[in-house]
């Protein structure tokens, strides 16, 4: 069967003509292996019948009379933030589209269309309207970086330079369903102690604010000292009550103190400094780091991205500062012509074995496929890690908030205990 179809190549010069395959599917896919975009595709048939309806519609051309007429996009807005979930269903789709056969740019258009959230449709149709024209992919989500971050950029363009454009749009896609997956565990894991926290810190707060202080008058009236426990939380208590506005306004003023100051070179080194050697955390925080690291410099690796502009970009991906020192000398290593063996050996936080492991795969010439393997294995180590140490931590959270609601309603009963048994 023949198709005639249109298409625009990378310069976004329009190219016509026709082709002898089973499926319109094929014809795509040989226009694609070709580095062209389809925007059309028929059968010979229907496109003839098309051209002689055409004939009978007397519509003008503004091209022949040297007039060239566009319709520019509004700027767009985005008035909400965009979910990295969403994110991530959506490029699901567009990679699961492209494996099937469709063009890039009509899987484009087919995901803008059914994508429900209102700022990333506006995005896609954009993305739509530069790809059509004859953009690269890779150029139109660059106009793009709040969206579409650096990485994902540099590994489609390189995926477009190679050929490869459907096969590093799946392993970006895995890459970053495998991020939010890691993100939701961690969260969902983290989920429960902070809820208890947060339940029993009310209860002990409402006891002090508003329960000791009525029974303050209750022991005046006794006429017996009381304990001296007692005796504290009642004056906390009043002090609450008599003060909270000034409490408040001093909690407001250092939770703001804490927010300004949180960027600053030395308060970010220590808490960077911190989650990588406190003692409770550093395992599961360092294989969690290093695994997420690692996994997206072999993902680019593997997707064809220069070794130089990966450690550059995965350097720009992390925010720990002692990781981006790590990669700031391999980047120094790597221009003298050296590997990266030696700075990934003096970083003493990377977990044991790892840095080994990253030179035999420089020496056997498999680093991105290493890489991979490693970031993997020390994602799913850091994970279960974490899942022990909070396992281990619920039952001593449960114990010491227990404690505390424990001690405040005993220095609340044992005063009338006393007065109870005395009387008896």
């Amino acid at each position: 069967m023949k198709f005639q179809y249109v298409a625009k190549d990378s310069n976004g010069k329009s190219v016509s003509g026709l082709f002898e395959s089973e499926s319109s599917v094929a014809v795509r896919q040989r226009l694609r292996s070709q580095g062209l975009f389809a925007l059309s595709i028929e059968s010979a048939d229907q496109a003839s019948h098309s051209s002689l309806g055409r004939l009978f519609k007397r519509q003008p051309n503004w091209a022949a009379a040297g007039m060239q007429v566009s319709f520019p996009l509004p700027a767009m807005k985005h008035s909400s933030r965009i979910k990295p979930s969403d994110l991530v269903v959506v490029l699901s789709q567009l990679s699961i589209m492209c494996q099937s056969g469709d063009d890039l740019a009509e899987a484009l258009n087919t995901v803008a269309n059914q994508c429900q959230a209102s700022s990333l449709k506006s995005v896609l149709n954009a993305v739509y309207q530069e790809v059509s024209q004859g953009t690269k992919f890779s150029a139109a989500l660059a106009k793009h970086p709040k969206v579409f971050n650096e990485s994902l950029v540099a590994a489609l363009a390189a995926g477009e330079s190679s050929g490869k454009i459907v096969e590093v749009l799946e392993r970006t896609t895995k890459m970053m369903r495998n991020d939010q997956y890691m993100r939701s565990t961690v969260l969902s894991m983290l989920m429960y102690p902070a809820v208890l926290c947060s339940i029993t810190m009310s209860v002990i707060f409402s006891m002090l604010f508003f329960v000791l202080p009525q029974f303050a008058s209750v022991f005046s009236d006794m006429g017996k000292p009381v304990p001296p426990l007692t005796s504290v939380l009642l004056s906390l208590g009043t002090n609450l009550r008599s003060n909270w506005i000034a409490i408040v306004i001093l909690a407001g003023l250092a939770l703001g103190a804490t927010w300004t100051v949180r960027t600053h070179p030395k308060v970010r080194r220590a808490w960077d400094f911190g989650i990588l050697n406190f003692v409770l955390i550093k395992n599961s925080a360092r294989a969690l780091i290093t695994g997420r690291i690692f996994r997206l410099l072999g993902t680019m690796l593997e997707s064809g991205v220069p070794l130089l502009e990966s450690v550059r970009l995965c350097r720009n991906s992390t925010r720990n500062l002692f990781f981006r020192q790590m990669f700031d000398q391999v980047e120094q290593d790597l221009l003298k012509g050296e590997g990266m063996s030696q700075s990934l050996v003096s970083a003493k936080f990377l977990p044991p074995g790892a840095a080994h492991m990253i030179s035999t795969g420089e020496r056997s010439g498999k680093l991105p496929q290493v890489l991979q393997t490693v970031g993997e294995y020390f994602e799913s180590d850091g994970e279960r890690r974490l899942r022990t140490l909070i396992k281990m931590l619920e039952p001593a959270i449960i114990v010491g908030l227990g404690g505390i609601v424990g001690v405040v309603v005993l220095s609340i009963i044992l005063p009338l205990l006393d007065v109870t048994t005395a009387s008896s």
